[in-house]
């Protein structure tokens, strides 16, 4: 046991991200015996989380991440942000469409329990993605590179909704799905710089984004996908020039450069 906490301690970050994948994608295989499984999924990344910072940092360390969920009083303009801007983006789903003379059959979804339990759930995500991965890969790599590095490991925790028939993602192309997270991410870590790493308004953001792509939807999956890489791309991009590299992250505090990896110190 001690030799485990050790690698934990010194790996943590690698630790959480192979958990993180381990606990989903293990649930999801279980998805033929029941859906509920595929929500328990949900919360791989947080029983992640939990578990490195209780290994890694102790009591303090669980505190720190669940105390990133109290982040609430933040501006009423990122409520308006977190949750405004999906429906913006989807609006440029639908008109990127328009305008290029794609057959559009704009659906309204209803309001389903599974949207609902949907919304609710993605807070499992959160607490591991923006929550505890987010500000450790920034205080080693710096906002861009971790937003590079987490939309890519995001999307790749995905993987099994497109390989497995009857699930979300199922058949879409991989590359688009990776690029259209990518630049979800960097929305996510803008967002997230400005509300001080708040994951409830990451929640909030994720939800939205979720039920806004519902809601809108032109009638084909795939066509949606490369049309909603295309605009979170552009609006990733935009962020990009305004904030440049940093993403209007301020200069890393000494407590979070703690987050850095270092060696353990040998034995003498």
């Amino acid at each position: 046991m001690k030799r485990i906490t050790s690698v934990v301690k010194r790996y943590p970050l690698v630790t959480f991200f192979i958990l993180a994948y381990a606990f989903a994608w293990g649930l999801v295989l279980l998805t033929k015996v029941s859906l509920l499984f595929g929500f328990l999924a949900l919360f791989g990344p947080a029983a992640a989380a939990i578990l490195v910072s209780a290994a890694s940092e102790g009591r303090s360390g669980v505190r720190a991440l669940f105390g990133r969920v109290t982040i609430w009083r933040v501006g009423l303009r990122w409520y308006v942000v977190a949750l405004g801007l999906p429906a913006v983006l989807s609006l440029g789903v639908v008109g990127l469409g328009l305008a290029l003379g794609m057959p559009a059959a704009i659906q309204f979804s209803e309001l389903s329990p599974l949207t609902v339990t949907l919304f609710i759930l993605v807070i499992g995500e959160e607490l591991g993605w923006r929550g505890y991965a987010l500000p450790r890969l920034q205080a080693r790599y710096g906002a861009l590179w971790a937003s590079l590095i987490l939309g890519l490991l995001w999307a790749g925790w995905h993987l099994p909704n497109q390989l497995i028939p009857g699930l979300e993602f199922y058949g879409y192309g991989f590359p688009a799905f990776a690029l259209y997270v990518v630049g979800m991410t960097v929305l996510f870590t803008w967002l997230s710089n400005h509300t001080s790493g708040s994951i409830w308004i990451a929640w909030l953001f994720h939800a939205a984004i979720n039920g806004s792509g519902g809601f809108l939807f032109i009638g084909d999956n795939e066509r949606q996908m490369w049309l909603g890489t295309i605009v979170f791309a552009a609006a990733a991009l935009i962020i990009v020039t305004i904030h440049g590299a940093n993403l209007a992250r301020r200069t890393t505090t000494p407590k979070e450069s703690t987050f850095i990896e270092q060696p353990l110190p040998q034995k003498q």
